[in-house]
């Protein structure tokens, strides 16, 4: 079955309270321009270093991240907001069950 993608004009709920304990990661949108995702890491999973042409944000929801990026690791709790330029490099770490909102600029190929 295919995941629902929201549609232009579309309200979606990234983090209901009730949910907290069955969330799971999934692409919220997903178009040729753009992708939104809900990223969800248990304490300790760590996501290896990686790169994508398109600009990223980081927006902490729930727990603590660690981002490593730019030479150093950035400390991220709830509400903390993150961009990356594209073809940056990063690394994430959980220190805390943690829900990021994560969204990345696609570039065209040309």
């Amino acid at each position: 079955m295919a995941l629902h993608h929201a549609q232009s004009g579309e309200v979606v709920n990234v983090l209901t309270h009730s949910e907290l304990s069955a969330v799971q990661s999934q692409a919220i949108v997903s178009t040729p321009n753009l992708e939104v995702m809900r990223l969800c890491m248990p304490e300790g999973k760590q996501l290896p270093p990686h790169a994508v042409a398109g600009a990223i944000t980081l927006l902490c929801l729930q727990g603590t991240v660690d981002v490593h990026a730019h030479g150093t690791w950035h400390t991220m709790q709830v509400n903390d907001h993150l961009y990356l330029e594209g073809h940056a490099e990063h690394a994430l770490r959980a220190l805390s069950d943690a829900v990021v909102l994560v969204n990345i600029q696609r570039r065209p190929e040309t």
